[in-house]
């Protein structure tokens, strides 16, 4: 197996990009025996309204691609759809999706926003 970073699925999954020949060419080589880690996730979703990529696409495309290593590919995909549909900033949609529904204790009112209970930290 191989692993392979940020780098690699940016390169195939945005419209053009300089690397993207080149990663096409790996990704036939080595397919189906790739895989990432959660951050290579994070880091996109970091990217991705700089990019105006789209987080939902970028979580099913880089599953679709390698394999996604020690984490439940559906809270992820979550997330993304936290952020796209109600605005969550990146860490804040992944906390609500890992939280896996339980109450949040925490100072932002975002939780809210997906319907999770939040217990506020403030006073």
């Amino acid at each position: 197996m191989t692993y392979a970073d940020t780098d690699f699925f940016l390169a195939l999954i945005k419209e053009s990009d300089w690397l993207k020949t080149r990663a096409a060419r790996l990704l036939e080589r080595y397919k189906g025996k790739l895989w990432t880690s959660v951050f290579t996730i994070v880091e996109m979703l970091l990217l991705s309204e700089s990019l105006r990529l789209d987080t939902e696409r970028i979580v099913v495309d880089v599953a679709a691609i390698a394999e996604v290593r020690d984490v439940d590919e559906r809270l992820l995909l979550l997330a993304a759809h936290f952020i796209k549909e109600y605005g969550l900033r990146t860490f804040d949609a992944l906390h609500a999706a890992f939280s896996l529904g339980d109450e949040i204790i925490s100072s932002d009112k975002v939780f809210e926003k997906v319907g999770l209970k939040r217990i506020p930290l403030e006073e």
